[in-house]
């Protein structure tokens, strides 16, 4: 009888053993993985800016975006914190191409292409800011509330500053399936176009109330030239480093396009009651697509605002 009791003490104690090491090995691996997913977290990595390198978090959680780059990161998959995507008419408000998009917490830094309020953007406590041209002197200030990368490429270099983004962000791979996808529309839209207006020439205008300028590239002469590889029309000038040329109305009679891209914002401008202008061979056709300056600004820069644009010009040529 005691053989039998010490026989049953000790597999009891064995199992009890064996139960206690089971869950001891289980905490240790649960500890073991929250572990390695904090380390994770805080891992880093060095990339390089317009002032050198940098010391950047691998995932980071709370970006603010002053750099003009927030289309590219809701493309990406991010949210920023704080935004200088701002309304061309409206600095208090949103791109109109984002404000569906952001949520209510993301708070407004004012236009990227200005000087951004510092203590804003420390209320919002990010772990990563990205910076653009116009904040080089408040870089050490940057730095002070978070790892700051200094964006190399202007809001003028789209595809550039669109890959230098994904590519610190680790996201290639997102960034290549939207261009990819991107180009694909932008060439069956160029490819509709072309039916219809075969190797007729285009010419790009913007119209203020004082002069006009002729767009060679930027903007949404990239798109019509660039991306959708629409006959230019002959005799542009060389463009200054803003992407076109100030010009007046009547040296447009020597370029005589046949189709024109036309910004001008509501009110008056130097195309009003000028008899050049309704001399022109696009004008009399009816083969002017009109478009605010505003929104050349809005759109023709960014991720979202470019699709949208190429969905308008496909509508333009759908009537």
């Amino acid at each position: 009888m005691f053989i039998v009791k010490r026989s049953i003490l000790t597999l009891l104690f064995t199992c009890s053993a064996i139960v206690l090491l089971m869950g001891c090995n289980s905490e240790g691996e649960k500890n073991k993985e929250e572990g390695a997913t904090a380390h994770e977290e805080k891992q880093t990595k060095v990339v390089k800016d317009k002032l050198g390198k940098v010391e950047i978090p691998m995932k980071p959680e709370r970006i603010a975006d002053v750099s003009g780059s927030t289309e590219e990161l809701l493309a990406l998959g991010f949210t920023p914190v704080i935004s200088g995507n701002t309304d061309m008419s409206n600095s208090k408000e949103f791109s109109p191409t984002i404000k569906d998009k952001l949520g209510k917490g993301v708070q407004n830094a004012g236009w990227y292409h200005s000087e951004v309020n510092i203590e804003t953007i420390a209320a919002t406590k990010p772990d990563l800011i990205l910076a653009g041209k116009m904040h080089e002197k408040l870089y050490d200030q940057l730095q002070k509330i978070a790892p700051t990368v200094l964006v190399p490429y202007y809001y003028d270099s789209f595809r550039e500053r669109f890959e230098y983004v994904a590519t610190i962000l680790n996201k290639q791979d997102e960034m290549n399936k939207w261009m990819d996808d991107y180009d694909k529309k932008a060439e069956e839209v160029a490819g509709k176009v072309k039916e219809k207006t075969k190797q007729e020439t285009f010419a790009v205008i913007e119209a203020t109330p004082k002069d006009i300028r002729l767009y060679v590239r930027s903007g949404i002469a990239d798109i019509i030239y660039d991306d959708m590889k629409l006959p230019k029309v002959a005799g542009l000038p060389e463009p200054d480093p803003w992407g076109g040329k100030v010009t007046s109305v009547e040296a447009l009679d020597s370029i005589d396009p046949d189709h024109i891209i036309l910004m001008a914002n509501k009110g008056e401008n130097v195309l009003d009651n000028n008899k050049v202008w309704e001399s022109l061979r696009a004008v009399k056709t009816g083969h002017v697509y009109e478009m605010t300056s505003d929104d050349n600004y809005n759109y023709s820069f960014t991720a979202f605002g470019r699709q949208k644009l190429i969905e308008r010009i496909d509508g333009w040529f759908a009537k």
